[in-house]
């Protein structure tokens, strides 16, 4: 991968030092072998992948799965976030979280690779990422590998009509809703935050996912982890400033579901946190370019320095902060004998996936970081954080 950088970089150079002659020829030498390397690379990681699976699908045993709701509107970035996540544990840890079929590597590793590529042009200061949607429902499995056996994570994607009051499959998201232990609500903070939030009910959908959460949590009497996860946030976490203007932002559009913490009947046990992440690293968002009909048609990030590389920040959080969650649930009530309970006690007993929970949420940052712009709303005990005196 150095060398296919370097093929890169090479014309590149020839054009900085002025000398053109030299460089347009050298861009039709290298930059063809270095499209071929990249393909190559992408079919060499993808073989290795259906390798490893094979191999480990014989020695291994599943301990059932887990489900997880992903909630945002279409284009919020949730393939994206799931997509950066799952390349940073491979990059931090190999081996210990990747992807469970070759639908869910297909779709994460286009959608890595698409973004990866804009961002690492050096050709380009400004790049646009289109408003992407889904048309159907969506699966992402991933793997959690432990000694002996390994546990299946679906995240589910939706598409951005279904969490609409009233839609036909409305109720679909609420059952998922209702059966996940942790819920991921994406949110595109370009649109939270830009001239106002004037574009916030096109690209955030507050109104429809707070009417989801409502639907979902009540008359329910289970443990919940839900995390704000703000997406696109280089521009939004720069300086102390930006970040209490995010923070003022989140609470001001979802306070109808932050209300929750001082009701009694969620208060002691919802877990709710902010974990802004940076997704591109070295671009920040730029402007909309609107349609002929005054609409977001796409999204314009300018790069911080045009030699800057693809460096997403804090996207790895999320998943820490789910281990960390469904470890502080079967410590605190492995005695207490329900089904759920029951089903904890049998995932993380010792000698199996324990052990690599334990390792996955070692690097969890807290809202101590202050750099991370992270904020813990309500059950800082459930997650496993001292509580604030």
């Amino acid at each position: 991968m150095k060398l296919l950088k370097l093929l890169k970089r090479i014309p590149m150079w020839f054009m900085m030092w002025g000398l053109r002659i030299i460089a347009f020829p050298m861009m039709i030498i290298c930059w063809p072998i270095m499209y071929i390397g990249e393909a190559l690379e992408r079919w060499k990681q993808k073989r290795r992948l259906k390798k490893r699976l094979k191999k480990r699908e014989r020695k291994m045993t599943s301990v059932n799965e887990m489900k997880f709701a992903v909630l945002g509107p279409s284009g919020a970035g949730k393939t994206t976030l799931l997509a950066c996540m799952s390349e940073e544990f491979e990059r931090v840890s190999p081996g210990t979280i990747f992807p469970a079929d070759s639908s869910t590597f297909s779709s994460l590793n286009k959608a890595y690779r698409s973004l990866k590529r804009e961002a690492d042009n050096p050709d380009k200061r400004e790049f646009e990422r289109s408003i992407e949607g889904t048309s159907m429902l969506r699966e992402f499995l991933f793997h959690i590998v432990g000694k002996g056996a390994f546990l299946l994570v679906r995240f589910y994607d939706f598409p951005g009509g279904w969490i609409i009051p009233g839609d036909s499959n409305n109720r679909i998201v609420i059952d998922i809703v209702k059966g996940s232990a942790v819920i991921i609500i994406a949110i595109n903070t370009p649109y939270l935050m830009e001239f106002d939030g004037k574009y916030i009910d096109e690209g955030c959908a507050v109104d429809e996912i707070e009417w989801v959460l409502k639907r979902g949590l009540e008359g329910d009497s289970n443990e919940r982890l839900i995390l704000f996860v703000p997406i696109k946030c280089e521009k939004y976490l720069a300086t102390p400033e930006e970040r209490d203007n995010l923070h003022k932002a989140v609470k001001k559009a979802f306070q109808n579901t932050l209300m929750l913490t001082a009701n009694p009947l969620y208060r002691d046990r919802l877990a709710i946190a902010l974990l802004p992440v940076k997704t591109v690293g070295n671009a920040e968002f730029r402007r909309f370019k609107l349609s002929k009909y005054g609409g977001v048609e796409r999204e314009v990030y300018r790069k911080t320095d045009i030699h800057s590389s693809f460096s997403p920040v804090n996207v790895d959080q999320p998943m820490r902060y789910l281990m960390s969650f469904l470890l502080e649930q079967f410590a605190r009530n492995k005695k207490n004998g329900s089904w759920y309970d029951k089903f904890l006690s049998f995932i993380f007993r010792e000698g199996d996936l324990k052990e690599v929970a334990e390792y996955i949420r070692k690097d969890i940052k807290s809202d101590n970081d202050l750099s991370a712009g992270f904020e813990i709303f309500c059950g800082r005990d459930l997650i496993g954080f001292p509580s604030h005196n």
